[in-house]
């Protein structure tokens, strides 16, 4: 077997929605692993963006010992801005199966991406769920700009899409606790290095 997913995303920072999808990802759709992907230098403005490497080490923290999980480096090492054409493209190169995980809040932006086409022919979307609307909303925008393509996309309801990590930052800069909504080596390294404090 030669199928992974590919995780990729931000992770400012990474959280434990991030994780369950994951892996509930590899159960429900047979992958060998999923490759978290921290993005290097963003297409697309983020709000308070960690730097790339303290965001990798986050990820790096948060997915080790589990097996089925890998980090790449391959965004966060290269100087170019990050698109996920070129990322796809190198996985593709040592995978003959790549799926591609995505929230439902990213997805809807997906049309504004470079090369987009592309990608939906390369790739399956692993879809998680972010509203909670049984999916309504992101079955409107593939009949709207994915019509052709709609075996392509696949949903995975989960019980986390609440947390996100814009929600941990605002946590952060009110004081309030971040326990259980990332891994304990995750909020350890964002409590020593003061990560998301304001200013």
């Amino acid at each position: 077997m030669n199928k992974i997913s590919i995780l990729g995303g931000a992770f400012n920072p990474i959280h434990n929605g991030h994780l369950f999808i994951a892996k509930e990802s590899i159960r429900t759709f047979g992958l060998e692993k999923v490759i978290f992907v921290p993005t290097g230098n963003p297409a697309f403005q983020k709000e308070d963006l960690l730097d790339k490497f303290d965001r990798a080490k986050l990820v790096e923290i948060a997915v080790n010992g589990e097996q089925s999980f890998e980090i790449s480096l391959f965004e966060v090492e290269r100087e170019v801005t990050s698109y996920y054409i070129d990322t796809l493209n190198y996985f593709l190169k040592k995978y003959s199966e790549v799926y591609t995980i995505m929230g439902e809040d990213s997805f809807l932006e997906f049309h504004r991406w470079k090369d987009y086409k592309e990608i939906v022919n390369k790739t399956q979307f692993i879809i998680a769920e972010r509203f909670g609307d049984g999916f309504k909303r992101t079955s409107k925008y593939i009949e709207v700009h994915f019509r052709d393509y709609s075996g392509k996309f696949f949903f995975l309801p989960h019980p986390l899409f609440r947390i996100s990590s814009t929600f941990i930052r605002e946590r952060i800069k009110e004081n309030k606790p971040i326990s259980y909504l990332v891994p304990e080596g995750v909020e350890k390294e964002i409590v020593q290095k003061n990560y998301y404090k304001k200013p």
